[in-house]
């Protein structure tokens, strides 16, 4: 039993969301060859990433979800040992999206386009 408390205590479980999924009403609501720059960030707040391209600029949003979980099994030894050897295995789960804003070179909105995050593998080594 206390074989498990300790290494219960070693694992670290985390959930991180970066920005608030932007809707596809939203985004129809952008209007090619009209929208200015500044009606971009009204309507999706300010960018992540801001790009200049030989033919105007791309602005990018990105946002997701990401769940992991990780198990350090050196921390049982900080009982025996001065030095806790870090020895991690873990696995997670990520979604992260990013939208493409493309702008003219006169600074009006072209189009956009969401890449979405690879598909996780389908073999994972670590059985976590």
């Amino acid at each position: 039993m206390v074989l498990i408390a300790l290494w219960g205590a070693g694992c670290d479980f985390r959930r991180v969301v970066v920005n608030a999924p932007i809707s596809s009403e939203t985004l129809q609501r952008l209007n090619p060859g009209e929208d200015l720059l500044n009606d971009i960030v009204q309507t999706l707040g300010a960018p992540d990433e801001i790009d200049e391209m030989t033919k105007g600029m791309v602005l990018r949003y990105r946002y997701g979800d990401s769940k992991t979980m990780r198990v350090n099994f050196g921390w049982i030894f900080r009982i025996f040992l001065p030095v806790v050897p870090s020895m991690h295995l873990g696995r997670g789960e990520g979604v992260t999206h990013v939208l493409h804003i493309a702008m003219n070179g006169d600074g009006t909105f072209d189009h956009y386009f969401v890449q979405d995050s690879p598909a996780p593998p389908r073999f994972w080594f670590w059985p976590f």
